[in-house]
């Protein structure tokens, strides 16, 4: 018995030395908290996907904000203009949505009032004095005088309705920012009107070109900011071969012209985020681009342009449906940076002379 005892005590003390050694061993070869976190590889969150921009518009609902307007703005003599203006471009940004969120329009009929008083008073002011000098000896010369002045304003136009539209759009109660200043816009603009005139249009296409850098490189929403890439040789050889291409079939080409017209501005624009540029992608194609504009062409020739709120919807929807904001860019990361204010003045003017820059 002493002798089994001594045996079973033995082997007890044997145990323990045992598992004294084994945790030993697994303290020396288990790496600590701290090691797991050095050794761990780090972990890096994949780029914001790649997603396109949603419109949302409804012929039907367009028609009914179009008629109203329309018969407002004939019963008030066109005194209803600026709040028919308002309106519509209140309901086409609402129904343009980036990130699952829409745009928002703030301008009001009030300030826009205010604008069409001094735009179309200068305008018809322009065309009186054009009216009663004609038939004078120095008809000519004033003939000369109302275009140059008509030139000599659309700068003003350009860059007013630019800053208006980008000030007045929110997205997700973030304001657009406009900090571009008049003085070396008019510069630029003298400059390119000169070398258009002197080299019969073909500048025409670097001036466009230039326009649009200025605008979209002093426009932001928050804290991200545009840009513009596009070459005015590109845009050259773009118009003519669309120009030529048109004319020799008849019409037939022109929806394909559309679309590289389109392309060569969205794959040209870029969008700045904490550093980083992107480029916009266009993803319309010419199957789509046909489709569209075909229609588009023969329902307002059978209904005699009744159809148009429901072309426009459609054109609209390609347009916005085909444009992919860049992957990486980070919705979520867009903060508010404080911007000025602007007079729709430029506005109304810009809306006379029928130019648009993309807003």
């Amino acid at each position: 018995m002493e002798e089994l005892e001594q045996n079973e005590e033995q082997f007890r003390e044997e145990a323990e030395g045992l598992n004294e050694q084994k945790q030993r061993w697994d303290e020396e070869e288990s790496p600590s908290e701290e090691g797991l976190k050095e050794e761990l590889p780090e972990v890096i969150e994949p780029p914001k996907p790649a997603e396109n921009l949603k419109f949302w518009g409804e012929g039907t609902k367009y028609f009914g904000i179009a008629f109203v307007n329309f018969l407002l703005t004939v019963l008030t003599f066109g005194l209803y203009y600026p709040w028919a203006k308002a309106r519509t471009r209140r309901y086409l940004w609402n129904e343009t949505e980036a990130g699952d969120s829409r745009f928002v329009f703030h301008g009001t009929g009030k300030e826009m009032f205010k604008g069409f008083v001094i735009g179309y008073g200068i305008i018809v002011g322009l065309y009186l004095m054009l009216i009663l000098t004609i038939d004078s000896a120095m008809g000519l010369l004033f003939v000369l005088l109302f275009y140059f002045a008509l030139i000599a304003l659309m700068p003003f136009a350009i860059f007013g309705g630019w800053k208006y539209r980008v000030t007045r759009t929110s997205w997700r109660g973030i304001y657009g920012r406009f900090d571009g200043e008049l003085k070396p816009f008019l510069k630029m603009y003298a400059k390119g009107i000169f070398f258009t005139i002197i080299t019969f249009g073909i500048y025409g296409s670097w001036f466009q070109v230039n326009i649009r850098k200025y605008l979209f490189e002093h426009t932001s929403l928050g804290n991200i900011r545009l840009g513009f890439k596009g070459d005015g040789g590109n845009l050259l050889g773009i118009t003519y071969l669309g120009l030529f291409a048109t004319y020799l079939s008849l019409g037939l080409f022109f929806p394909q012209f559309v679309k590289m017209l389109f392309n060569f501005n969205i794959n040209n624009t870029t969008i700045e985020q904490e550093g980083n540029v992107r480029f916009l992608n266009s993803t319309m194609t010419s199957g789509q681009s046909y489709k569209v504009l075909m229609v588009n062409f023969l329902l307002l020739v059978v209904t005699l342009g009744l159809a148009f709120p429901w072309t426009f919807m459609r054109w609209m929807r390609l347009s916005m449906d085909n444009i992919q904001l860049p992957e990486g860019l980070d919705l979520d990361a867009v903060e508010q940076i404080e911007g000025g204010d602007a007079s729709a003045t430029g506005d109304e003017l810009m809306d006379i002379f029928d130019m648009d820059f993309g807003i």
